[in-house]
């Protein structure tokens, strides 16, 4: 199971407790493929931690344990006035339902979770840090060790005494002046529509007709297919237990398009994706380099286990132009040479007149 923090505050939280959903939004936008991507990283049963924002009066907490429900479509729309329902005062486009896994009455606070500085600097809230500098996206995926160092906080701020487990049937309550979700007897089921049907293929298509950047359209077309369409195995790997996408790798908010971690038969394999719209250009090593050195236990140290031999760098392009191929080839083979990695991966894709798209693996 993977583990995804949503952002809520004081007046939306006690409506995702009564009504058990999660979601995300972009102010008044009723669409937003960036965020859209982030929430289609879901997946049934996955672990839910809600972070109430801190205020002038109010610190900041993490409270859990849900869980992702399974239905069908599993990420649903609510555009225009609706996304203010029910009684939100925020709108939020962007939805899964929940259920209760094993939830606590207390939370976290914010300042035991980030700010209180463990005895290794490996043990830090790296992505929840990353995540307040780099704007609050509604929707953040945790690392497995991070997730486990957060339920275990949460676990020992109750004593280990859940209020409700994934048996419970009944409901929740916000009770403001303790800062405590309360269980009670009777569940309030979802109102509204919950249906979405959007053909991100199709718009990529249209997009490419008209020139225009698409990038985070394909990073939307992984995101929603991983561990589901299997022609993209040989990309992600065929054993993902774990994959984030827009993962901070630094305070200089640089990001991750995709990175993945699969559990093959020597250990973890981590595969740093890198997806482009445009023919790949040599500099794109660069970023491979830096995201390698920041995640390599040789050097960054922010991926448990993660050793030259076990990051897979991947980069996804459309068809290369002929004229800088050469160049491309050499920056490659000289990133290859200094072994801090496995050699890159390189890969071209085509999307067709049906708005199918293939992947196929380039030598070099």
């Amino acid at each position: 199971m993977r583990t995804h923090v949503f952002v809520v505050n004081d007046d939306t939280f006690p409506m995702h407790l009564k009504y058990l959903f999660a979601g995300t939004g972009a102010g008044d936008k009723d669409e937003n493929i960036s965020l859209l991507s982030d929430i289609k990283r879901v997946r049934p049963n996955d672990l839910v931690v809600f972070y109430i924002e801190a205020t002038a009066t109010q610190k900041g907490g993490f409270y859990g344990i849900f869980r992702v429900a399974d239905q069908d479509p599993l990420v649903f729309h609510t555009p225009g006035q609706k996304g203010f329902e029910p009684g939100l005062g925020k709108k939020l486009i962007y939805r899964v339902l929940i259920e209760p896994y094993e939830v606590y009455a207390e939370g976290v606070p914010e300042w035991e979770a980030l700010d209180k500085l463990p005895v290794y600097a490996t043990e830090i809230q790296w992505s929840l840090i990353y995540r307040k500098l780099r704007g609050k996206r509604g929707c953040t995926p945790l690392f497995p060790w991070e997730a486990h160092r957060l339920i275990t906080m949460i676990r020992d701020q109750n004593a280990g005494q859940p209020i409700a487990d994934s048996s419970f049937k009944g409901g929740f309550e916000w009770d403001k002046e303790s800062r405590r979700i309360m269980a009670i007897s009777s569940r309030v089921l979802y109102p509204g529509p919950r249906d979405y049907n959007y053909d991100v293929l199709k718009d990529i298509q249209a997009l490419r007709r008209k020139k225009f950047a698409y990038e985070v359209h394909l990073q939307l077309y992984l995101t929603e297919n991983i561990g589901l369409e299997h022609n993209l195995d040989v990309i992600t790997g065929n054993k993902v237990i774990w994959f984030g996408n827009e993962v901070a790798c630094g305070a200089g908010m640089q990001k991750i398009d995709i990175l993945t971690i699969n559990d093959n038969f020597f250990g973890k394999e981590y595969r740093i994706i890198e997806i482009k719209d445009e023919a790949v250009q040599p500099e794109i090593v660069n970023q491979i380099e830096y995201y390698v050195n920041w995640g390599s236990q040789n050097c960054g140290k922010h991926l448990l286990d993660a050793f030259d031999w076990n990051i897979q760098p991947v980069v996804i392009a459309p068809p290369h132009n002929p004229r800088n191929w050469q160049s491309v080839v050499s920056a490659f083979s000289r990133y290859n040479q200094k072994g801090i990695s496995l050699p890159i991966l390189y890969f071209e894709f085509t999307v067709d007149s049906n708005d199918h798209i293939a992947f196929s693996p380039k030598a070099y």
